[in-house]
């Protein structure tokens, strides 16, 4: 192979930053340096290669922030049913699965639900599908009815009410020699409330590290402890940081499962299902919201993820998900996969010495919040996860702050709001950890009323 790039001449840093500063014609150069007060990060806006991390990293090969994959970048498109009737909740499996659909993540409202009617002619074999568990009664019913099928994963949170550490113990002699993966670690609702990047992967670390400890203690391996364990991570606006933060995770998860010395590669693999969330989304502005949709699902893609849910933007509201938000979430992976061909380049943004800065960075701070988590007994000590939330708070109150002051935007929210009402309203207030979803169209009205 020729190398193209011998035919010029290298251009060292101080020339390049100095043409760059006589291209803004007077203008202050500390405007290419970039301080976020939400995530705490300084970085330029520019980078050159003396800057580039020294790495040959390859695709499938330690730490592993390219990804396991070596020959594609395949993903699943996912939609999440919210069962509030059995009839309805099968219709509308079904309608997805013939609309593209290869993932079904399943999470029932009923305080009894109908499984055998829901899962009516789904064809498990041919499909993944996840289930969000309630109970422990729920658990105990599901498996016993799916005990045959290999493509189901129990996406059990024992953050949530319904469960605590101790039922981990309870329920790992059913996954052992299935290898199925069962504890959930759900990023989703830590960045759904609020969170910055490095925090919600700091979560996840903490969480994940907690449930491997814990399956050791059962006699599991490193091997069989990792493969039970998967990561639900929520996508922001912040396109090439969203990036970042994916390949951060695998690449901090990789340190930690080494740490145990597993036997096969595999267990290096961080399994994560993406899905959008609701922080930057408007239900005035249905157009803006396809486009944010699309552009959070390429950070994922970009940074390679098992499976993507874009959630219709209106699934949380007082008028629930529309036909026509439920199509066009759906619609939106499927075209990145089958017309926009993002499942067959890995980790394309690998190598841009931007996101591997942006990549170190987030690591860094992942790391040292996860150190500290880890130091004071982890998030499953009441203490320390109330120190935990009160930093999210920190966060959130800042982003409300920043939003309501203009200098965060959000086009059809705080500038440019379309001129026609809506009746629709946010209906999402469930709380996690004692947080509830931050959005900041409902911050934004709540101040400002």
């Amino acid at each position: 192979m020729n190398d193209f790039f011998s035919d010029f001449d290298k251009v060292p840093k101080d020339e390049w930053v100095a043409k760059i500063e006589a291209d803004l014609k007077g203008k202050d150069p500390a405007l290419l340096h970039v301080i976020d007060q939400i995530e705490d990060l300084e970085f330029s806006s520019y980078y050159h290669n003396e800057d580039a991390v020294k790495e040959n990293e390859l695709p499938g090969n330690f730490p592993y922030k390219r990804g396991m994959n070596a020959t594609d970048n395949s993903f699943r498109n996912g939609k999440l049913i919210l069962i509030k009737n059995e009839e309805e909740a099968n219709k509308k499996a079904l309608k997805a699965l013939n609309s593209g659909a290869d993932l079904l993540i399943f999470k029932s409202t009923l305080a009894v639900t109908d499984w055998k009617r829901i899962l009516q002619n789904i064809q498990l074999e041919y499909i993944n599908c996840q289930f969000v568990i309630n109970s422990k009664n729920e658990f105990t019913y599901l498996q016993e009815l799916l005990r045959n099928e290999k493509n189901v994963q129990y996406n059990i949170d024992f953050h949530a009410e319904q469960f605590d550490l101790s039922d981990l113990k309870t329920i790992t002699e059913n996954f052992k020699e299935k290898q199925q993966r069962f504890c959930a670690v759900n990023g989703f609702k830590i960045q759904q409330s609020g969170a910055n990047a490095w925090q919600e992967i700091a979560f996840c670390l903490s969480t994940a590290h907690e449930y491997l400890v814990q399956l050791m203690e059962e006699d599991y391996t490193i091997d069989e402890a990792s493969a039970c364990i998967t990561f639900n991570i929520g996508l922001g606006s912040n396109y090439f940081l969203e990036s970042a933060k994916i390949r951060s995770l695998k690449m901090l998860w990789s340190k930690i499962v080494r740490a145990y010395s597993p036997v096969h590669t595999c267990s290096y693999n961080c399994h994560i299902t993406a899905v959008t969330t609701h922080v930057n989304k408007s239900l005035k502005d249905p157009h803006t919201n396809l486009l944010r949709q699309t552009t959070e699902a390429m950070s994922a893609v970009n940074a390679g993820i098992a499976g993507i849910v874009i959630l219709p933007y209106d699934i949380f509201s007082s008028n629930g998900e529309s036909e026509l938000a439920e199509r066009t979430a759906l619609n939106i992976s499927s075209i990145l996969s089958e017309e926009s061909y993002l499942n067959k380049v890995i980790d394309p943004l690998g190598g841009s010495y931007s996101v591997e800065k942006l990549t170190e960075l987030i690591g860094e701070k992942s790391w040292i919040e996860f150190q500290e988590i880890d130091t004071n007994s982890g998030l499953f000590s009441s203490e320390t996860r109330k120190l935990f939330v009160s930093k999210i708070e920190e966060k959130r109150e800042l982003r409300a702050q920043l939003f309501n002051n203009g200098e965060i935007t959000g086009i059809g929210i705080n500038i440019y709001p379309p001129n026609e009402n809506t009746s629709n309203k946010w209906h999402y207030d469930s709380s996690y950890l004692g947080l509830t979803p931050f959005i900041l169209e409902r911050e934004y009205k709540t101040v400002n009323t």
